[in-house]
């Protein structure tokens, strides 16, 4: 800018300092842990239903300089040995939104939750699951065989004549870590025997023995544990995902506590940070 005064002529030149950005663009993966599988009470010879796996949501948001809480849900144990004929429910996971625990496989009817777990032997009713994070368990017309878990791709399986297990729901995909990975996938139900249901990739299979435990769910994957005799499995714990694009981050300094590595790990034009338990994200 020129200036005149008096006849004088000056210079006089405004230098611009850079507005440093106070947010940043996030996408996240939240899967909850998976509901735990059914048994039987001591002295009944029949098999219970298999775990609803957690819930599997992803979505956006913007993230301020300051600190986030992470959690990541814990899978629900299966039902105990010759005990409860009902698995416990899976438990959310959170960051800027939740995804819900998986519903427990039981004798019985199954329990609702993010997908519900299977129904036991002759159990017409289906646990429901929640719009968005999974779907519905089985129902079951045989009185020896109990039904799949729901998974976040599809409904659990029914158990029929046979006897057959239902299958379990199948699972969800994601390639936040920069692998395609498989997520809350229902547990297969059990059947005193017969075949037993198969639950979803990482999930827990069904056993087709009155005297056998379901098998339990892969850690860090959501999926509902198996129905089984004297006991159920366990459901998988859940994890946390949070990405963003690496050349947004330029002026930013992005932590974490609790997730696999303290400073982001790149994949491709991305950086990201996986929890598999609970912690806490910080901006800086």
């Amino acid at each position: 800018m020129t200036r005149s005064y008096l006849g004088y002529v000056s210079s006089q030149t405004t230098d611009t300092v850079p507005i440093s950005p106070q947010t940043l663009s996030v996408d996240f993966l939240l899967v909850g842990g998976g509901g735990g599988g059914g048994g039987r009470l001591s002295g009944v010879t029949t098999c219970g239903g298999g775990g609803g796996g957690g819930g599997f949501v992803t979505g956006s948001g913007i993230i301020a300089r300051t600190s986030y809480a992470v959690k990541v849900g814990a899978g629900g144990a299966g039902s105990p040995n010759s005990g409860s004929p009902s698995g416990n429910q899976g438990t959310a996971s959170a960051f800027l939104n939740t995804a819900n625990g998986g519903g427990f496989g039981s004798d019985r009817i199954g329990g609702n939750g993010a997908s519900g777990g299977g129904g036991g032997p002759s159990v017409a009713t289906a646990a429901t699951g929640i719009s968005g994070e999974g779907n519905s368990g089985g129902t079951s017309t045989d009185g020896n065989s109990a039904a799949g878990g729901g998974g976040a791709g599809g409904g659990g399986g029914n158990a029929s004549a046979g006897p057959t297990g239902g299958a379990g729901g199948s699972a969800s995909t994601n390639n936040y870590t920069g692998s395609s990975i498989s997520y809350s996938g229902g547990g297969g139900g059990g059947t005193n025997g017969g075949t037993a249901g198969t639950g979803g990739t990482n999930a827990g299979n069904g056993m087709n023995d009155a005297n056998v435990s379901g098998s339990s769910a892969i850690a860090n994957r959501g999926g509902g544990g198996g129905g089984g005799g004297l006991g159920g499995g366990n459901g998988g714990s859940g994890i946390v995902v949070i990405r963003y694009l690496t050349a947004n981050a330029t002026g930013f300094t992005v932590s974490a506590s609790g997730a696999t590595s303290a400073t982001p790990t790149a994949d491709g034009s991305y950086s990201y940070f996986q929890f598999n338990a609970t912690g806490s994200l910080t901006v800086a």
